[in-house]
């Protein structure tokens, strides 16, 4: 009875794996100018890896932010997301990093995340929602390996999943 129940939950937690994945984050090259700070994180990004995705996005079809977010890239610009996308923004770079191109950066590796302790977190893990029929945008929940804390919720257009920055 026992090895029926520790199979059991083995093929459960099996399942639930299996749509997440693990992704390295990469080096930026140049310092980030952009620095989200979201449940206790903070994720840093560069702009000019913000204006590619955002060009990989428009190609898509998606012409919601257009092709450059116009971001000097001699300022800082940072910013507090909560959990949830159904918030009140209050800058134009939440919804561009919430729904836009956050969580594409995050799922490319091209970010650098610091958690409360000024620790590196150097790998994160994605949990990639199932789509509903009709609908063209993932929802994505980026966890902390090491704590399973969420670091990051965000959307994606389904078009941007294969899709390389290009940028290394």
């Amino acid at each position: 009875m026992k090895i029926a129940a520790l199979l059991l939950f083995g093929f459960i937690l099996s399942l639930h794996t299996h749509a997440q994945t693990t992704i390295q984050m990469r080096n930026l090259w140049t310092r980030p100018q952009v620095h989200v700070l979201f449940n206790g994180y903070s994720l840093s990004f560069t702009i000019k890896d913000i204006d590619r995705a955002l060009e990989l996005l428009y190609e898509t079809g998606d012409t919601t932010f257009g092709t450059s977010c116009g971001l000097d890239t001699g300022s800082n610009y940072s910013f507090e997301l909560f959990p949830g996308t159904k918030m009140e923004y209050h800058n134009p770079l939440e919804p561009l990093m919430q729904q836009g191109v956050g969580a594409f950066l995050l799922s490319a590796g091209h970010a650098y995340i610091e958690d409360s302790k000024h620790r590196i977190v150097k790998a994160i893990v994605a949990d990639i929602q199932p789509l509903p029929p009709g609908v063209d945008d993932a929802y994505l929940l980026f966890y902390d390996p090491r704590n399973n804390k969420m670091l990051f919720s965000g959307k994606m257009a389904a078009d941007m999943y294969k899709k390389d920055l290009g940028i290394n």
